[in-house]
């Protein structure tokens, strides 16, 4: 892009985030100056991302940035769906797959607190079925008749932490054994996965699983409600996330951002088919490790509450010793390092409840501290917060693979590089 296009696109910035009213469910906007950004260097943010989507590498997204509880970047560009027209708005609804994580965390984490489970119950308490479960003595073959007892139970903390010995991994012999289907609901679901064997004991290793959707129907025995409806009343309520559930209703699916895969041979784009339950049908089945839908206005207010020790606007869903210990570290040194790729692990991250936690910024990417916290999705969303700066960033795309064109990195360093003071 030219100069011109750059001072117009700085123009457009300054006065998006200084005078735009915002709805209830944003974050107050500030000027850059006053949250310590340079204006400049955020319209080269806003230059790169919209350069990804003119070059037709993506259909569109919305990135946010906030700092000290105020937005001071929320841009949208590009397109909801290519082929009808639709235009990507602030507001527009994506499904943020692993991103899901850490929200069914905060709910479990609620229960913790109030004394009606905790860290250290074995999940058979809630959930008979996963009592003396048997383990693959190899796992890579699966096969069901070589297996042995477990040398001890999984706990609570072990799905929190991914150490409960379960596993995506088996996603086709879950198939196999019809552990997903249409009409299953989160209780049977969960007794399907408890059918099948672990891959190895509990707090044996780190695997990235299925365990939050688990975790979910735990929350449900635990509560007296189902998922969704503890959801809406213990979180999403309080923190004004209008936006984000399991489906998205008739009303709002104009705003659906639709996903798209790249090609592998020329980099074209592709609509993505629906699910074998469209993410516009109520489901009975509520996952939560990998179902919700949710935008970046509302995401934005999740991670602000967290930074702000559990509370915002008034309302606390969360006391500030609980969010301290979700997002530390809490997997032991003896797992690490770790990874949902075991053959690149994450050598600057730990897990805390429910979330990936830098440890060693050292090694991180461009414009990391240790603390930092947050996860991404398999669509290409991406989330952080930084309790060093006060800063908290959410970018929202629809896209497979989910690391194409490493937008979500580009993002993440440009806005470490837009802060001044």
């Amino acid at each position: 892009m030219n100069r011109k296009i750059t001072l117009l696109l700085l123009s457009m910035l300054t006065l998006s985030t200084a005078s735009l009213a915002a709805p209830d469910s944003v974050l107050e906007r500030g000027t850059p100056e006053d949250l310590g950004f340079s204006a400049q260097r955020l319209a080269l943010v806003h230059e790169m991302l919209a350069q990804h989507v003119a070059d037709g590498r993506v259909a569109g997204l919305v990135a946010g940035v906030a700092r000290h509880g105020k937005v001071v970047y929320l841009e949208s560009m590009g397109w909801n769906q290519i082929e009808q027209g639709n235009s990507m708005l602030e507001n527009s609804l994506f499904q943020i797959r692993s991103m899901s994580k850490p929200i069914t965390a905060v709910a479990a984490m609620q229960l913790v607190e109030q004394g009606k489970m905790k860290l250290g119950d074995p999940v058979s308490k809630y959930i008979p079925s996963f009592a003396e479960m048997q383990v693959f003595l190899d796992p890579v073959a699966a096969d069901f008749t070589q297996t042995r007892a477990s040398e001890r139970e999984m706990t609570i903390e072990d799905l929190l932490l991914n150490t409960a010995g379960l596993s995506h991994r088996f996603g086709v012999l879950y198939r196999q054994n019809e552990v997903r289907s249409r009409g299953d609901t989160l209780e049977e679901l969960v007794e399907k996965v408890a059918a099948v064997p672990l891959v190895g004991d509990p707090g044996e290793q780190w695997v990235y699983s299925i365990s939050l959707t688990v975790l979910g129907r735990v929350i449900e025995l635990v509560s007296g409600q189902e998922f969704d409806d503890y959801l809406d009343e213990h979180v999403y309520g309080p923190l004004k996330m209008t936006d984000t559930a399991f489906y998205v209703p008739e009303e709002k699916a104009e705003r659906l951002a639709r996903a798209y895969r790249v090609s592998s041979a020329d980099r074209s784009l592709s609509l993505l088919p629906q699910m074998a339950i469209p993410i516009t049908e109520d489901p009975q089945l509520l996952e939560g490790a990998a179902g919700i839908v949710s935008s970046v206005p509302d995401y934005l207010r999740f991670l602000q509450a967290l930074l702000n020790g559990g509370e915002l606007d008034g309302e606390r869903i969360l006391q500030t010793g609980t969010v301290e210990s979700m997002t530390q570290n809490q997997v032991p040194e003896a797992l690490m390092p770790f990874g949902s790729n075991p053959n690149n692990p994450m050598l600057d991250r730990g897990w805390g409840y429910g979330m990936a936690v830098v440890v060693d910024e050292t090694k991180s990417a461009y414009g990391t501290n240790n603390g930092e916290f947050g996860w991404s999705g398999s669509l290409g969303t991406f989330s952080w917060a930084d309790p060093v700066s006060g800063t908290s960033a959410v970018i929202m795309l629809q896209i497979q693979p989910s690391g194409a064109y490493n937008i979500a990195s580009k993002f993440k360093a440009m806005v470490h590089q837009s802060m001044i003071d």
